[in-house]
């Protein structure tokens, strides 16, 4: 599939099947509500209330991402960091790629090794501030319409042993 450089992101994700909600996600900053917690009793109104957001950002635009945010919360509203990390971006370029292609290619030479974000959590970030770079390969042959990202962290989560044995 060849695509032109300035084609909507949007489409192109539209394009992916079952790994579509993955990779669309790392298209925008996100922010998910994780915990919650007010009050103490049932029938009491709290007078204050608290949230834990996991918000994630694009790479270069931690502030972007924060001005939005405090944007959504209004003057009324505190925000405070608990975790404070970075967002990684890696080139994919040199002989660790070049490595990877080459390995792919020679298990199935229809695969295609693809640059793309990881919107979880990665030890290439501790990594990368030691000034070595981490890449994503997990070459797994999977079942086609297998909606493999639905299974990560789930209560059924598994990979099929003919991926593994790829």
């Amino acid at each position: 599939l060849d695509l032109d450089p300035t084609t909507d992101p949007e489409e192109v994700v539209s394009l992916l099947g079952p790994i579509a909600p993955m990779i669309g996600a790392t298209l925008r900053h996100s922010a998910a509500p994780t915990m919650l917690a007010a009050g103490y009793k049932a029938n009491v109104i709290p007078g204050q209330a608290e949230a834990v957001v996991d918000g994630r950002f694009l790479p270069g635009l931690k502030d972007d991402f924060l001005r939005q945010v405090d944007d959504l919360l209004g003057p009324y509203v505190n925000r405070e960091s608990i975790v404070d990390d970075i967002a990684l971006e890696t080139g994919f370029e040199g002989p660790i790629v070049e490595a990877i292609v080459a390995s792919l290619q020679e298990n199935d030479p229809s695969a295609r090794a693809v640059p793309y974000t990881l919107s979880g959590g990665t030890d290439a970030k501790a990594f990368s501030q030691l000034g070595i770079p981490g890449y994503g390969f997990a070459p797994l042959r999977l079942p086609p319409g297998l909606a493999f990202a639905d299974l990560f962290h789930g209560v059924d989560e598994r990979v099929p042993v003919d991926a593994l044995k790829f």
